[in-house]
């Protein structure tokens, strides 16, 4: 057995983990050698900053020869790989957090070289704010828009690839940091309420010119799902959205999760120990949401999901009077296995609900 497959930690996220990276915008050879120098958990975080240090390099030689492709696509390679670096690495909270300061700050370099490019933007959100990244393709005129949320420990950073399908075919997009996630983590904990977020991104888009707020469609993915299932549930704003890989009630069988997503509950809901985590788990539920959710909802899952297991989706399925599933049979979680097809699928049904016109220029 290799070294690195000693510490299971390490040996799930070696077998497991891979299609994620790779289609969120990571080199899959990136994240072969990076996970083949790591021996234990505890040197995950660093190894993957090894891996940022080297982009962070090549970003600074190609600004300074003046190539700014080069440049900014490896300000986003960095960002993604700091932001692996912190990717449920809860068991040091200064190295964690100074790895994420690092991720946003390289992605931030590189978000103008997307395309369309990504503007960061504050939510106003209570007495504060969420951070955002708004993509809105060149050539539409107010387009519709979809709300993204991330999951449990993903970011707005990483949910661009996805972006990039919707902003393809005519979509706006605005993915946000909500409590418990990305940069607003630190401040606020998980919110189970999270029509409260939705709410107040469609206010946010509301005031601004270049997006259609009147035709609002919501997505997330894993913990994320939960959360669009929740905003459709009470926000009768949203034309349609889409459920990928989200969970039902977020404590069956929580015994069955891996630990390090366990630990991560625990520390982005604020609780005291794995007991008291459950008990916040029980309260991540669809069982009095559901049935209000009579607008267009596509729910997308893996037959073969090892977080979230297919009955989530089918239970989501069978209450939701507006619900259509998907099932992929051996889709993974989040079914980045099939990464083009079930982006596509999802990106294709809500530009169909919202109305969306393919621009006329594209370069994806």
């Amino acid at each position: 057995m290799d070294d690195h497959l000693a510490d299971p930690r390490v040996s799930a996220a070696a077998a497991h983990w891979g299609p994620r990276f790779a289609h969120n915008g990571t080199d899959y050879l990136d994240f072969t050698r990076t996970v083949a120098r790591i021996s234990h958990w505890e040197d995950w975080c660093r190894e993957w900053g090894r891996t940022a240090e080297e982009y962070e390099a090549l970003a600074a030689r190609a600004e300074a020869a003046g190539h700014a492709v080069t440049a900014t696509a490896a300000w986003r390679h960095a960002g993604l790989a700091w932001h692996w670096a912190k990717f449920v690495f809860v068991i040091d909270p200064v190295q964690q957090r100074a790895a994420h300061e690092r991720a946003v700050a390289a992605y931030a370099k590189g978000a103008a070289g997307l395309d369309p490019p990504a503007e960061r933007v504050l939510v106003p959100y209570g007495d504060t704010h969420l951070p955002a990244f708004l993509r809105v393709p060149r050539t539409a005129v107010a387009p519709p828009v979809v709300v993204m949320a991330p999951g449990l420990d993903s970011v707005k950073e990483e949910l661009q690839e996805t972006a990039g399908y919707f902003c393809a075919r005519g979509m706006a997009t605005l993915a946000v940091d909500g409590p418990g996630q990305g940069e607003s983590e630190y401040d606020l904990p998980i919110e189970p309420a999270y029509e409260r977020v939705a709410s107040a991104a469609l206010d946010f888009l509301t005031e601004r010119a270049d997006v259609d707020a009147a035709r609002a469609g919501m997505f997330g993915i894993s913990l994320g799902g939960y959360y669009a299932a929740r905003a459709m549930a009470f926000e009768e704003r949203f034309t349609a959205g889409v459920v990928l890989a989200g969970p039902f009630r977020f404590d069956l069988g929580w015994e069955d999760l891996p630990p390090m997503t366990r630990d991560t509950l625990r520390h982005r809901s604020r609780s005291a120990d794995d007991e008291a985590a459950r008990a916040f788990a029980s309260r991540l539920t669809l069982e009095h949401a559901a049935a209000r959710i009579t607008s267009p909802l596509l729910v997308v899952h893996g037959g073969e999901d090892r977080i979230v297991g297919p009955a989530h989706a089918e239970r989501l399925a069978s209450e939701a009077p507006g619900a259509q599933l998907v099932m992929i049979a051996d889709g993974n979680h989040g079914v980045t296995n099939h990464a083009f097809a079930s982006r596509s699928l999802l990106a294709d049904w809500i530009a169909d609900r919202l109305g969306a016109a393919v621009p006329t220029t594209r370069h994806a």
